[in-house]
């Protein structure tokens, strides 16, 4: 008796060792059939700085450039307008991102401490020249990208 129930023992046990092995292969198929950047979890609501910094660069990501101006924004937009506006251009010159070019605006008039509440009456005459010059020439790439008029642009006191 004892040999038959220890033989329908390792029986059960080989026979379910199986199916698990089987489970495991089935499991390891699907995940390659997966692709992996589509794929959201949990932690893509933390992703860090260097993947998003990649996905604005390579990719143009909005997404990916939105969590970063709003991560940059939240924590300490003080020390990291010059991070917004870096990543504002690129997203702005290479991709055209909308957003960008007036997240680059507002992040150059907030470094020169500029009033932007009524974009046709901002100042910029008192900024120095080189830094005038630099946001001259933004207005100017505004204005080819269709982004501002040219009326808006001559509205603002040089």
């Amino acid at each position: 008796m004892n040999k038959i129930l220890g033989l329908v023992f390792l029986l059960c046990l080989f026979s379910c060792r199986e199916k698990v092995e089987q489970v495991q292969t089935q499991k390891e198929n699907n995940l390659e059939e997966i692709n992996q950047d589509e794929v959201r979890t949990i932690s893509s609501m933390t992703t860090n700085y260097d993947t998003l910094i990649n996905r604005v660069k390579k990719n143009g990501d909005t997404d990916a450039y939105d969590e970063l101006f709003y991560s940059f924004k939240d924590c300490c937009f003080d020390e990291s307008t010059d991070s917004v506006m870096v990543y504002a251009k690129i997203m702005a010159e290479k991709f055209n991102y909308e957003r960008a070019y007036f997240d680059y605006f507002q992040a150059v008039c907030y470094k020169y401490n500029i009033d932007y509440s009524n974009f046709p009456q901002i100042d910029i005459s008192k900024i120095e020249k080189k830094d005038k010059q630099e946001l001259e020439n933004w207005f100017k790439f505004m204005v080819e990208r269709k982004q501002i008029s040219q009326q808006t642009l001559d509205s603002i006191k040089k």
